[in-house]
């Protein structure tokens, strides 16, 4: 079975709140769970977080609640409200998962609009992909998607590393996960829309801006 799991990368690490010392986080979760906790309460999220992966900033759409929502969502379009520069798609993206396992995590830059480039190992041969970098080298069948995450072009490794280097999976799966995880991305939208109209935030578009990277 594959899954489009779909998260949010939520920082707020600039608290006054010393670092943890141990590296990395998936090898020291509870620590970096705590230090995260710790930061959210002083940033001012009301609500208790659960990482998707355990001590990471990975938050899964639905696991965050109303109001730790209408907290992100003006702090991410703060500077666009101030009329300083446009805002962005929520950073963080799509965990690949296989058969219960998680085989591909976003990284560095990835955001929600990335969805776009998984749509695109639907339809194109030899389609550029992006999830954030460092980006898997990718190969395409007819039927059959290839990722090959040994690819170490400008010496950034894949955080976390994956379990397996390489990993494949059918067109016709990957095409009924995307279906399954757009249908999120628009309950996730809803929710988006009616926070600009509570909190009379007057962004056109919220939606799009911060899913889909659209105007």
């Amino acid at each position: 079975m594959l899954e489009l799991i779909a998260v949010i990368e939520i920082g707020y690490s600039n608290q006054g709140i010393e670092f943890p010392k141990e590296y990395p986080y998936w090898e020291h979760a509870e620590l970096w769970d705590n230090y995260n906790e710790k930061c959210y309460a002083k940033a001012g999220l009301k609500d208790k977080l659960l990482a998707y992966l355990p001590g990471s900033s990975f938050y899964k759409l639905v696991d965050i609640s109303h109001d730790n929502l209408i907290k992100l969502t003006k702090d991410h379009t703060q500077e666009m409200r101030n009329g300083k520069e446009p805002s962005c798609p929520f950073s963080g993206g799509y965990v690949l998962r296989l058969n219960g396992q998680d085989k591909y995590f976003p990284q560095c830059c990835g955001d929600l609009s990335d969805i776009i480039y998984w749509e695109k190992l639907l339809v194109e041969d030899k389609p550029f992909f992006y999830q954030g970098h460092p980006e898997p080298q990718v190969l395409i069948t007819d039927k059959i998607v290839f990722f090959d995450f040994t690819v170490d072009e400008f010496d950034e490794k894949f955080i976390p590393p994956p379990n397996d280097i390489k990993v494949e999976f059918k067109k016709v799966d990957l095409n009924k996960a995307i279906e399954k995880v757009k249908i999120e991305l628009r309950i996730f939208a809803n929710r988006l829309l009616k926070i600009n109209v509570d909190e009379d935030l007057k962004i056109p578009n919220i939606d799009k801006i911060l899913i889909w990277g659209e105007d």
